[in-house]
């Protein structure tokens, strides 16, 4: 039976673990109930079903490749957090519609490739990557030998608190700046640490949410990333544009941007866009833009001294030139006017 579980490339490990859609509610201090999964097969075709139903996945398709095929799957955790790990001896492609979970991926062999927002990604040696999290994506692989660790969406998010100033919300990686080495090397210090912890069915579960802990937080230090406060009803496969839309503004809030340019980012034509906005968030493209810098100008006058800065200094940065108008949509979002935030 394949064993759990290092993170060195040099070292014997193997893991497995299913992609699946996880919910974005619920409390990361529920008491989750562990589980473990192992799958194997000599069948080519056998296993790419096997594999695409753990997956979650569709269209999942595999070629021959020289050799004896082996396929080995083997998934153990609970609903905050699991490790897997898996053999697939030959190339294969799909599509994973919606990944309810934040999913770090390794190869000790092989090579992942994957396809994001018509974004190619190639994963490099042994280094870990992100999967897209709610988001559909497709991918190809050489025959490979990879490990995933699958933090479930509460949990992670809650974890994120301590770290930001708001309640839990969805966190958006910025999958295209590769990790440092040393925040790598804490990654693999963390999985090395917390593995017999997180895969033992008989670990007390104040142990268990440790090790869990740890993770979540090495996981945090890996990759660059920001909390976005996004409705839940944007958080499902059917408003995913919107959301893309909605997460464009909230990175892109600071830079000259119009309407066109966030639909064009989300794929839709600009009216579409407006009307989906209005219907999922009631507000346009341009007025929820608003909304979004006129919170980033009071987080930036909270922060500031009264005797240093000045309001008109802080609204032009953020785009407001009226300072008439800027005073009024303030008051109407804040109940105060700017120069009291700033006299607090």
């Amino acid at each position: 039976m394949p064993s759990f579980y290092t993170s060195e490339p040099d070292d014997e490990l193997e893991s497995g673990g299913g992609i699946k859609p996880a919910s974005v509610g619920g409390s990361a201090a529920n008491t989750a109930t562990y589980r473990r999964v192992h799958e194997f097969s000599s069948d080519r075709g056998d296993a790419t079903r096997r594999i695409e139903t753990l997956y979650r996945g569709r269209s999942f398709r595999s070629q021959r490749a020289p050799g004896e095929f082996e396929f080995s799957y083997v998934l153990a955790g609970d609903d905050r957090l699991v490790l897997q790990t898996s053999t697939f001896s030959a190339p294969m492609q799909g599509e994973i519609p919606f990944p309810g979970q934040y999913i770090v991926a390794w190869n000790r062999a092989g090579r992942t490739t994957l396809h994001h927002r018509s974004r190619p990604f190639t994963s490099t040696g042994s280094v870990p990557f992100l999967m897209p999290a709610e988001d559909a994506f497709s991918f190809e692989s050489t025959p490979r030998h990879n490990n995933m660790v699958q933090i479930g969406t509460a949990f992670l998010e809650s974890t994120a608190t301590e770290r930001h100033d708001g309640p839990p919300q969805r966190l958006v990686f910025d999958q295209t700046v590769a990790p440092r080495p040393d925040h790598v090397a804490a990654w693999r210090a963390a999985v090395k640490q917390t593995t017999s912890a997180v895969v033992s069915e008989t670990t007390a579960p104040l142990v268990r949410l440790e090790a869990q802990l740890v993770l979540a937080r090495a996981l945090l230090d890996l990759f660059p990333w920001q909390a976005v406060d996004v409705p839940m009803s944007l958080r499902t496969q059917q408003a995913s544009r919107v959301r893309h839309a909605v997460e464009y503004i909230h990175a892109h809030a600071d830079q000259p941007i119009t309407p066109a340019d966030i639909a064009a980012v989300a794929g839709l034509h600009t009216r579409t866009l407006q009307s989906s906005m209005r219907e999922y968030l009631g507000a346009s493209p341009a007025n929820y833009l608003r909304q979004v810098r006129l919170d980033r100008v009071r987080a930036d006058l909270l922060a500031a001294s009264p005797h240093e800065t000045q309001v008109s200094e802080v609204a032009k940065r953020w785009g407001f030139g009226n300072l008439g108008r800027f005073s009024a949509f303030y008051a109407e979002r804040f109940d105060e006017y700017p120069r009291a935030t700033l006299g607090r």
